[in-house]
């Protein structure tokens, strides 16, 4: 009862369709175990070096001049029109693990290494992890992310950078920088990059003990573009997410 009349608010704010009446939302105040991620980047040369660098930005200029395929960047996948474009977003890095695309990527929250496991490897270094939620709140309100990362993370929301913190954090499920965020009412974007040298390899994330309202995608099923928001194609809310696939 309590999911329904949250679900009945916000249709009052967005467009949401059938689908997303049905989904097991992941919600806010656990760690999350599901993301829209990218295959990962390799042979980076270590955090210290892939922090500097927009892996989205660079690989997808090289496809799009190839395959006419969506340009996206690290803050851009943090937005409505960035995430969508990964539907088709090709990124082409030919020495850091070939042409990259997206999908749902389930995530060990209790493993050191679940950067690597997440993505089929036991122990990898010098990699980089990227990944995107879509955070649904019934209202505009302040609450506090907490990020657990071994080693550099990063991370945007709504297309600002809001965490930058090159020192891990000494745990999977530990968090040594609690940070102050502000969500909108709606759809909020937030894209998570995390880059390591060697060693364990882990990111986690979770809000708020008291953010049980908030619906997270990924949902449990493992949908996310199938469930956010018609794109609003010039000026008109015509377009869905699945569409973008079709063209």
């Amino acid at each position: 009862m309590k999911k329904l009349t949250i679900f009945i608010t916000l249709a009052c704010v967005v467009m949401i369709s059938p689908i997303v009446l049905a989904q097991d939302w992941q919600t806010g105040d656990d760690w999350i175990a599901k993301w829209w991620g990218l295959d990962l980047v390799t042979e980076t040369g270590g955090f210290g070096t892939s922090a500097g660098k927009d892996y989205l930005l660079e690989g997808s200029q090289k496809s799009n001049s190839e395959f006419g395929t969506p340009i996206i960047s690290n803050a851009s996948v943090s937005t409505r029109d960035g995430a969508g474009k990964t539907a088709n977003a090709i990124v082409d890095l030919e020495e850091n693990g070939g042409p990259l695309t997206w999908g749902i990527v389930d995530l060990n929250v209790e493993d050191q290494y679940n950067m690597s496991t997440s993505h089929g490897f036991g122990d990898a270094s010098n990699i980089t992890w990227h990944g995107i939620i879509v955070i649904i709140s019934p209202e505009d309100r302040t609450t506090t992310m907490h990020p657990a990362h071994d080693d550099h993370a990063q991370i945007w929301l709504n297309g600002t950078q809001i965490y930058d913190n090159s020192v891990w954090t000494g745990g999977a499920q530990e968090v040594t920088t609690p940070t102050e965020i502000q969500l909108k009412k709606g759809e909020n974007y937030l894209h998570y990059k995390c880059g390591e040298s060697g060693g364990a390899d882990y990111l986690n994330l979770r809000f708020e003990p008291t953010d049980t309202d908030l619906l997270i995608a990924p949902t449990m099923s493992g949908l996310f573009l199938d469930v956010l928001t018609p794109v609003e194609a010039r000026g008109k809310l015509a377009t869905q997410w699945a569409n973008l696939k079709r063209k």
